[in-house]
């Protein structure tokens, strides 16, 4: 027989439960309800992926192991205005994305906004109103993609970038040189294992300045123009998103972007005043 007294302990006990389960539930959703700029701030840093060998997005400096590019400049800059410390992680463009799902990094500079990708995060506004281009080797005749699309033209590129994706798009007949890095694509060709190498025209900019013997920059026709992006993580705080386009938006207007970029291309022997008419920064 239960008494009154019993009872009542059920019942204390019950509220006690329902109690700490519904102050569980406050606290995940107070911890919700925060988002990703109070986790940024409590973290007190700003984590994003360099990739070495795309300049002028990012350059590691092998003696010293620190890192300059636009896109440093980039997240310093983000990080200052949030009051936290800019964190660099070493990475792949195959990878970024993953790392931006899996919480190794927050933000991610210099990405391409595929359908495929933004299924997996976020993307900003335009950043960077980008072509893509060939370094064709000597004697190779490119005036047009169309050219470049036949089984025995081999073509280098870096997996997982946006050259991967374009390529396999675009070009279906050639037969593909995929490598790991920018760079990787650039000693293919010069060791005579592809005939020539896409690239965004800012990278390849770059690389035919290092070496301009390795063959010819040339934009084909027609313009295929690459929109570049900032990206991260899904998340149901809009707040963070919303912040990345403003800052975008006030320093792309400033000219604050443009004068990153031509920073970085000129630290890299690029006359900015060489690159070919229809880049926006």
């Amino acid at each position: 027989m239960t008494t009154r007294r019993a009872f009542a302990s059920v019942l204390a006990l019950s509220g006690v439960a329902a109690a700490t389960s519904l102050s569980g539930i406050g606290l995940a959703r107070a911890q919700e309800a925060g988002g990703t700029i109070e986790r940024i701030k409590a973290a007190g840093r700003l984590r994003t992926a360099a990739i070495p060998g795309s300049e002028p997005f990012f350059h590691k400096d092998i003696l010293g192991g620190g890192w300059s590019g636009a896109c440093v400049d980039m997240v310093k800059d983000m990080a200052a205005a949030l009051g936290v410390t800019p964190e660099i992680i070493e990475a792949e463009w195959g990878t970024s994305v993953m790392d931006l799902q899996t919480g190794k990094i927050d933000i991610m500079f210099a990405l391409s906004p595929t359908p495929a990708r933004a299924l997996q995060i976020q993307f900003s506004d335009l950043a960077i109103n980008n072509a893509f281009t060939v370094i064709a080797k000597k004697g190779l005749s490119v005036a047009t993609w169309d050219d470049l699309d036949k089984p025995e033209i081999r073509v280098a590129f870096d997996t997982g970038s946006s050259h991967d994706i374009f390529v396999r798009r675009r070009l279906p007949h050639c037969t593909p040189v995929a490598v790991q890095s920018p760079t990787d694509a650039i000693m293919a060709l010069q060791a005579g294992r592809a005939d020539c190498v896409v690239q965004v025209v800012v990278i390849a900019a770059v690389m035919h300045a290092r070496n301009p013997a390795v063959g010819d920059l040339v934009l084909p026709q027609p313009v295929v123009h690459q929109p570049t992006c900032i990206g991260v993580p899904v998340s149901p705080d809009p707040r963070f998103l919303t912040f990345v386009n403003n800052w975008l938006l006030y320093n792309r207007s400033e000219g604050i972007v443009q004068e990153w970029m031509f920073k970085a291309l000129r630290a890299s022997n690029v006359d900015p005043a060489s690159l070919p008419p229809g880049l926006e920064f």
